[in-house]
């Protein structure tokens, strides 16, 4: 398989790899894929008076999900809440040229960023029992240092 320009840059260039504190309060962790399936997407982000002040991304997977997590975390970084909310797997596709057989990989990016502003979004709702933290709505286990 070839992958583009944009995606081979993001993997030789690697930015915003890395966690969070997830117990923080204003840090929310979405997740996406499974182990099974070949690819799983986490981004963290750190939310500051409603925008996204920093975005991390761990990945394991082809390099067509890690430039994808890397576009999304980058997009989110100084983005206002409803941007992270709106951005689609669509945008990630075009951006990053992905072939068909890898748009999936775009697919858990957006959810996993998605989910990570529920979450954090849910800590300010905290006693409502809102925290899904996973896409398919699942508690993600704090991250070890």
């Amino acid at each position: 398989m070839r992958y583009s320009a944009e995606v081979l840059g993001r993997v030789q260039a690697l930015a915003r790899v890395g966690a969070l504190p997830a117990d923080a309060p204003n840090v929310g962790t979405g997740e996406a894929g499974t182990l099974d399936a070949g690819t799983v997407t986490r981004i963290q982000v750190r939310v500051a008076a409603g925008t996204v002040a920093e975005a991390r991304y761990q990945v394991f997977g082809c390099s067509a999900a890690i430039a994808s997590a890397s576009l999304v975390a980058e997009r989110l970084e100084g983005a206002p809440l409803e941007a992270g909310r709106a951005l689609t797997a669509g945008d990630v596709i075009d951006a990053l040229h992905l072939p068909a057989e890898r748009a999936h990989v775009a697919h858990l990016a957006v959810r996993a960023a998605q989910a990570a502003i529920a979450e954090v979004e849910g800590k300010r709702l905290e006693g409502r029992g809102f925290s899904p933290g996973r896409a398919d709505g699942t508690e993600v286990p704090a991250l070890r240092e």
